[in-house]
């Protein structure tokens, strides 16, 4: 249904002609004859939607896309049933952006509509029809159409059958006639069968919250669903709830007495055998098509020295897992353990980690990740426990994060810092963080402290919706600043490639989700300024909108949702294919870091690169799920 060209950027792209759709057998009705009279080329316009559906009342928006578009369009939304005009904009400007493409591109805002039904969307020019879309509005249709979705994909990668069983009888790296059971957890991405807390650690600052993250993210979201006190949820909270728990069972397992926890459970190889499942070292690079009987693979268990050299630090997943396991005990829930249990192991992993953490960190220092990580953790203990001990130390933990967000000389608007240095935090997942970490630890203050809190939280949201209008970005995709491996400091759209953790880059769903969980958890502080509500809900919409298909290559990231999904292929191969509820990496810059790429896959490129777009990966999962859950609660500001 389409042609693939190449262009002189060396930008794949999907290029939707008069003849290819006469190929593809679609009726003429489709794209009438005008549309192609109306447009200076041969390449047929599109309308990008949210192709899983819209809020009445909510942001709704739809982007028309083509090479050479008129200087103005006209869009018309149509009811389906009785094609009665429902509402229009006319003489909309077109707009290009250069850093992309040459594609031009037209906005369509239709926010007022507020009743469920059927729709079509039409973009014209003197009356001759560019383009169509068909549209549903229908309450709650993120929720009822993806949530199940996204719970079945966790339930789906949950670790089983002989690989469970090998994981049950591991032996420790330090003491191999030791084994323990660390049955559980969920396969990290559609290619690895490892379970991880964390990785990266060698880079000191793109560590992502993995396994840990999965179990926090059911739990927060089985909280958000409940307090909206909708009976059509009952079973989706009950289903949180459970994969919460399955998390909590599988994080006390990795609980290593009196210390930590194991980082991760490795499946190496190129055909991830069981028998080769081990616990990996942390420190080292993954790669996990290396086999255990490779040197380089012996070096890096070598480098390790005894429990220590495998525990995770605060943000290698052990401030998360503790906040997760606080949440699930003050839940009053049990699983294979008791809430007891999950409390006395987030107590005490907690502690230990206070005391030790820089000995387990990759460089000695600590930096903006613990500090969000860290904080996290010790908020959800005071809920499980309000102490002055949890207050104490979550007033430090604060105070530090408070005091990364700082002016300096590398850019005119204030920014987090990743350290004492200059140097920008910028994270291809969980760049929401900071800001969430600090909506959970204003529960926990009064007065002044909890007004420089919110003052902070207000900024920093600016500072990020800032970013994204620099520019011509009328997807309103989420920029961010960062730091390129030569030191330059740029607001850019997409993970650079030349950091310390190349050659790793990848699509970046995960910080799109976390980016708007972070400003719907603001907006709940805010519900007095319907300007910086509207501001911050529109910012947060336009990131779900983009991962369900309001994107320049018209694909939703849900697989399962939606009418057009990626496929993920490996190397040559589809025997690592993709589950429905699980989100694809996604959209990054271009081989050569400029420009926009997707699914360049190996018949493209040559080499291992399809993962980067088309493999599916926990984090994406877990950040949209808590994302979604936030949205209800926050609509009833309204507009503005």
């Amino acid at each position: 249904m389409f042609e693939s060209r190449r262009l002189s950027d060396g930008i794949r792209r999907r290029r939707y002609t008069r003849r290819s759709f006469l190929q593809a057998g679609l009726a003429v009705s489709v794209l009438p004859s005008t549309a192609i009279a109306a447009c200076e080329s041969d390449v047929i316009p599109i309308i990008l939607v949210n192709q899983v559906g819209y809020e009445p009342g909510g942001i709704s928006r739809a982007i028309l896309q083509g090479e050479n578009l008129p200087v103005a369009v006209d869009f018309y939304l149509i009811e389906s049933c009785s094609q009665k005009r429902i509402y229009f904009s006319k003489n909309v400007r077109t707009k290009q952006n250069i850093d992309w493409n040459s594609d031009y591109r037209a906005i369509f805002d239709f926010s007022h509509i507020n009743a469920d039904g059927d729709y079509e969307i039409h973009a014209s020019v003197n009356g001759n029809i560019l383009a169509k879309r068909k549209i549903r509005f229908l309450k709650n249709i993120i929720e009822v159409d993806t949530i199940s979705n996204v719970l079945y994909y966790f339930k789906g990668a949950r670790v089983g059958g002989e690989d469970a069983r090998v994981d049950s009888h591991l032996a420790l790296p330090w003491d191999e006639k030791r084994h323990v059971d660390l049955r559980g957890g969920w396969y990290d991405a559609t290619g690895d069968y490892g379970v991880h807390f964390s990785h990266q650690n060698p880079t000191s600052f793109f560590n992502p919250q993995q396994a840990p993250l999965v179990a926090w993210s059911t739990i927060m979201a089985s909280r958000l669903l409940r307090h909206r006190e909708d009976d059509n949820f009952s079973e989706y909270i009950r289903r949180m709830e459970e994969e919460a728990i399955f998390g909590a069972d599988f994080l006390v397992r990795m609980y290593v007495t009196g210390g930590a926890f194991l980082e991760t459970i490795e499946a190496p190889g190129a055909n991830k055998l069981s028998k080769d499942r081990m616990i990996g070292n942390p420190n080292w690079t993954t790669h996990i098509k290396t086999a255990p009987s490779d040197t380089a693979w012996k070096m890096s268990q070598s480098q390790a020295t005894g429990a220590d050299g495998f525990q995770t630090s605060f943000r290698a997943g052990g401030g998360m897992a503790v906040a997760a396991l606080a949440l699930v005990a003050s839940s009053h829930i049990d699983g294979d353990f008791l809430e007891s249990k999950y409390a006395a192991v987030a107590r005490s992993a907690f502690r230990f980690l206070y005391k030790n953490n820089l000995a387990l960190t990759n460089d000695g220092k600590e930096n903006i990740i613990d500090d969000y990580c860290s904080l996290l953790a010790v908020c959800a203990l005071l809920e499980m426990e309000t102490t002055q001990e949890w207050q104490e130390i979550a007033d430090s933990i604060a105070n530090r994060l408070l005091g990364r967000f700082r002016y300096s000389s590398a850019y005119t608007l204030p920014y987090w810092h990743a350290d004492t240095t200059d140097r920008p935090f910028f994270h291809p997942s969980d760049a929401g963080l900071p800001v969430i970490s600090l909506c959970q630890y204003a529960r926990f203050v009064t007065g002044e402290r909890h007004e420089k809190v919110l003052a902070i939280l207000r900024k920093s949201m600016e500072t990020e919706m800032a970013y994204t209008d620099e520019k011509n970005n009328i997807f309103g995709y989420a920029r961010q600043i960062v730091r390129r491996h030569d030191g330059q400091i740029r607001v850019e759209y997409f993970f650079p490639h030349d950091t310390e953790a190349a050659p790793w880059w990848q699509g970046e769903n995960a910080r799109l989700a976390s980016l708007a969980a972070a400003a719907r958890a603001v907006r709940e502080f805010f519900s007095n300024d319907m300007v910086f509500c509207n501001q911050l809900e529109h910012y947060a919409q336009a990131q779900i909108d983009w991962l369900l298909g309001c994107n320049p290559y018209d694909v939703c990231m849900l697989n399962g949702s939606g009418e057009k999904n990626a496929i993920y292929h490996f190397f040559r191969s589809t025997k690592y294919t993709n589950a429905p509820g699980g989100i694809v990496n996604g959209i990054t810059s271009g081989l050569d870091g400029k420009g926009i790429a997707f699914d360049e896959g190996y018949h493209l490129t040559g080499h291992d690169d399809d993962w980067r777009w088309t493999e599916q990966w926990l984090p994406h999962a877990a950040w949209y799920l808590y994302a979604v859950a936030h949205r209800k609660e926050l609509c009833l500001a309204g507009h503005g």
